[in-house]
């Protein structure tokens, strides 16, 4: 509850505009499939950015997706149940990337510690109501900080 204030937005007109926009910004595209090309979602390398794309519960992803993606992984089941709810297999193919990820990389993001600092800065900024005092008590501390370093 509440984690939607952590994301950012954005929407298109089309599978093909946002797949396009998303590997111009270096992600490649894994989508979430039963297919008889799909590669478990345990053999799949996460240390590369990558956009994850699950389908409708009911219809799954789109052929259109399918052909514009970069790769299709699946999540192994077992017993009868042959999907999962797309909450719960976003959930778990997420979880994967993040363990893969700290695994190959010793970490399971690859932003750098300057980089971390701003994002978690504009995200106080924009969803805390005490923003203003909160960006002043910051300047106050750097400057504290930076005097004393002088």
């Amino acid at each position: 509850m509440g984690a939607e204030k952590w994301l950012d937005i954005e929407l298109w007109s089309s599978v093909k505009e946002c797949f396009g926009v998303l590997k111009e910004r270096g992600y490649r595209i894994a989508t979430a499939h039963l297919g008889m090309d799909a590669v478990s979602v345990y053999d799949v390398d996460w240390s590369c950015p990558t956009a994850i794309v699950v389908g409708n519960e009911l219809r799954g992803i789109s052929e259109e997706a399918l052909e514009l993606s970069d790769l299709c992984c699946s999540i192994p089941m077992r017993g009868m149940v042959d999907s999962f709810n797309v909450s719960v297999a976003a959930g778990l193919l997420m979880h994967q990337a993040v363990c893969d990820r700290t695994s190959r990389l010793g970490c399971h993001g690859d932003l750098t510690k300057d980089e971390r600092q701003i994002l978690l800065a504009e995200f106080y900024l924009r969803h805390n109501k005490n923003t203003f005092s909160i960006a002043n008590e910051f300047s106050k501390r750097k400057l504290a900080s930076h005097a004393s370093k002088l």
